[in-house]
């Protein structure tokens, strides 16, 4: 099932992966609960939303405070999937689990976040590893002297 968290998806930032893995996780459960009633399939619905806006207004924190370069582009692609999937979210409310809103969530928002982090997170959890202390590390001072 798409909607599964797998291996090739770790980008090797633990707080990153965690976030992708949780919500990997709230799809398939969202997965599970289109197929009962509506109430249980809006909630996990309401609960795959939740992740995902912490998830990117997390991802978006972490560029602004590495002055991640590609950062523009970056929240640019959130704000279209965030879009996209209240867009589904607001459908399921209104009318019910439509096949747009089967095909949503059980291929194009699990495809789309896949291909994001595969695409776009991957290349951020590497600026970002680059960006911290290794052990062994010489720090410089903000007036640019060596620690003594």
């Amino acid at each position: 099932m798409s909607t599964e968290w797998t291996p090739e998806l770790v980008v090797h930032d633990e707080e990153l992966d965690r976030q992708h893995a949780e919500v990997f996780r709230r799809l398939e459960a969202a997965a599970l609960a289109l197929a009962g009633t509506r109430a249980a399939s809006e909630r996990a619905v309401r609960e795959v939303v939740e992740a995902v806006v912490a998830h990117l207004a997390a991802e978006e924190r972490l560029m602004d405070e590495a002055l991640y370069p590609d950062r523009a582009r970056h929240r640019a692609a959130h704000e279209l999937f965030a879009a996209d999937l209240l867009r589904l979210r607001d459908e399921l409310v209104a009318n019910g689990a439509t096949a747009n809103v089967r095909d949503g969530l059980l291929r194009r928002v699990p495809e789309w976040f896949r291909f994001h982090i595969l695409a776009n997170d991957v290349p951020l959890a590497a600026f970002l590893a680059r960006r911290r202390p290794q052990p062994g590390d010489v720090r410089v001072r903000r007036d640019g002297r060596r620690p003594t």
